[in-house]
């Protein structure tokens, strides 16, 4: 009898993994942030969305979050120096 409530939310997760509700909640969120202006309810919503989106994975990588959080103004990295350009003489042979 345990087997058919294993089998049973075996497949309910199985179903509920292949539907990707939160891949297409974050996919119109990104839409209607970077598209057309939200207003009103889409606005709140939208930024519900994201907001949940980035508590997620702070919850998931909290160790990755803390160094992104300490290094947030950090200057960028040098540059590397330019290369040079000798001119070869075309009149001298090696």
């Amino acid at each position: 009898m345990a087997w058919i409530l294993y089998a049973a939310i075996l497949a309910a997760g199985y179903a509920l993994g292949r539907a990707r509700l939160g891949h297409r909640a974050s996919d119109w969120a990104n839409w209607q942030r970077y598209g057309s202006r939200p207003t009103g309810l889409r606005y709140a919503a939208m930024w519900t969305v994201l907001s949940a989106e980035n508590i997620g994975w702070l919850i998931a990588h909290p160790v990755q979050g803390v160094h992104a959080w300490k290094h947030r103004n950090d200057p960028p990295p040098p540059r590397s120096p330019a290369p040079k350009i000798r001119r070869i003489d075309h009149d001298q042979e090696a």
